[in-house]
């Protein structure tokens, strides 16, 4: 078996990290000819073809994502290694793609990325905030928050906690429909789900050690739990969205606990991290810092709810 250059294992993991030849021969700041002619000879090296080239774009073969994620964790090491020797290994710097959410990055994680800009002015990031699940190593994402159960082996993923969701209303919604006294009150009023969910259209409820599946009348659906909240604070109808969004609404009086006793079963929220964050400085510090505030806010709605 032939010895693979390693500098042509790096600069294919620019390409794939930074989506294209162009982008990778920038960022090395090397011709993009040059670029062009080392992933050829990778290819050529390996007697596999690792991307699909068009005038527009590069995908990954089966056996270019195989060998990708095999070799991205090594060649971040050596990187840092080489940086060590000159004395860079305690400079926080370069770019990081985050996806997540939409309204658990808008409302937890953006303030906390604001702060760490702020404390690390080299160190920049590219945010795309979405509840569509991506192909993170395809999109070239570094760290991902995803809300529910993942089958991903592939990945690096850490469980920071439940996201447990509470039904509230406004006061006026509340004194003039028929009153909620118990879970299955819910059926006879205009519910906001969230869709895409197993909850859309039964909302599973918990009080203590009993759980309960309620079938709900959806008069609105919406794959943003934000605007399950705006429609809300019209007094359109109970919505079921987390306690970190809602609590400035509450503390206002804006909105009303409905079945204060009763929560929205929890599902599991994860950082997720396409290479070994302990081997990278500017990765680990930005997974810790997220991991940090993700897992207050979980724990904060976890105090209110046990306050109840």
């Amino acid at each position: 078996m032939e010895t693979i250059e390693i500098e042509l294992t790096r600069i294919f993991i620019k390409v794939v990290q930074h989506g294209g030849f162009s982008k990778a021969a920038n960022f090395l700041r090397i011709p993009k000819s040059t670029v062009s002619k080392a992933i050829s000879r990778l290819e050529k090296e390996t007697g596999t073809k690792l991307l699909l080239r068009t005038t527009r774009s590069q995908t990954l073969t089966p056996a270019g994502r195989v060998f990708y994620e095999t070799c991205i964790e090594p060649i971040q090491i050596l990187e840092d290694a080489q940086k060590s020797l000159y004395g860079q290994d305690t400079i926080v710097a370069g770019k990081i793609k985050i996806t997540a959410p939409e309204d658990l990055g808008n409302h937890v994680i953006s303030p906390e990325i604001g702060k760490i800009c702020s404390q690390y002015p080299k160190l920049f990031f590219e945010l795309d905030y979405s509840n569509q699940v991506v192909d993170m190593i395809k999109e070239g994402f570094d760290l991902a928050v995803r809300i529910g159960r993942l089958e991903e082996n592939r990945l690096k993923v850490k469980v920071l906690g439940n996201l447990s969701l509470i039904p509230v209303a406004t006061l006026e919604y509340i004194e003039r429909t028929e009153k909620i006294r118990n879970p299955k009150d819910l059926e006879k009023h205009d519910c906001l789900s969230v869709s895409g969910t197993s909850m859309s259209q039964h909302w599973q409820l918990k009080r203590k050690k009993e759980t309960i599946r309620v079938p709900v009348r959806v008069k609105v659906e919406s794959n943003q739990m934000n605007s399950l909240l705006a429609i809300a604070m019209t007094g359109a109808g109970v919505a079921l969205v987390p306690q970190f969004l809602c609590e400035a609404a509450l503390k206002s009086h804006q909105l009303q606990r409905v079945l204060p006793e009763w929560v929205g079963v929890g599902m599991p929220v994860s950082l997720v991290s396409s290479v070994s964050t302990s081997s990278s400085a500017r990765l680990k510090l930005v997974s810790d810092r997220i991991a940090a505030i993700v897992k207050t806010a979980l724990h904060s709605q976890e105090q209110e709810s046990s306050k109840i």
